[in-house]
Order: structure tokens, then sequence, then C-alpha cells
């Protein structure tokens, strides 16, 4: 068990330094004129300066948990992904509902 909590808490480290580099680049007015859809550009910066709270939170509770003994440790630091997840699909049905097609949103 603590082979896998330290696989996913490198992890998440590494996608929630990504993700925090992510959402400070969203915030230049240059990056942001390429978003056709606002509420698209919305939930890319909600998801982004999320993540990294979710994955620290996940990852304190699930090391708490393990050293308590507690049997959902590796539920709780997947839970961080399950949030990319839900998020992902809020951003593709937002995308086809905006104008039909998947992955428009953003301009080359």
């Amino acid at each position: 068990m603590t082979v896998i909590l330290w696989a996913f808490t490198l992890f998440h480290v590494v996608v929630g330094m990504a993700s925090l580099a992510t959402a400070v680049r969203l915030l230049a007015p240059e990056e942001r004129a390429h978003w056709r859809s606002p509420v698209a550009l919305l939930i890319a910066e909600f998801m982004c300066w999320i993540y990294p709270i979710t994955a620290f939170v996940s990852v304190r509770s699930a090391w708490g948990a393990n050293e308590a003994g507690h049997p959902f440790a590796l539920v709780m630091i997947l839970a961080p992904i399950a949030w990319l997840v839900v998020m992902g699909v809020a951003f593709a049905i937002v995308d086809f509902a905006e104008d039909g097609v998947l992955g428009n949103a953003r301009e080359a």
C-alpha cells in the first residue's frame, strides 16, 4: 500500500504543478484572447486552480488514513483523478453545446 500511495503522491505533485502552471498561463491576456468560449475558459480555470488543492487534501488524508489503518486510503488518494474526469466531462459538454464540435473552444 505504501508503494501505491507514494506513486500517486508523486503523480499528484507533478500534475498539480502542471495544473498551477497552466492556471497562471490562463491569466495572461494574450492567452485569454485565444479562447472562443468564455464558459469553457471559466471551466478550464476552475479545474486548474482547484486540482492542486484537492490533490493536497487528498494526499494528506490518504497518508493519515493509511497510518491509522483505515481501509479507504486508496480511495482517498484517487479522488482528485475523479475531479479531473468530472471537470473534463463538463468541459466537453460545454464545448459541444456551444458550437456542436468537440475541441473547438480555443483557437490555434
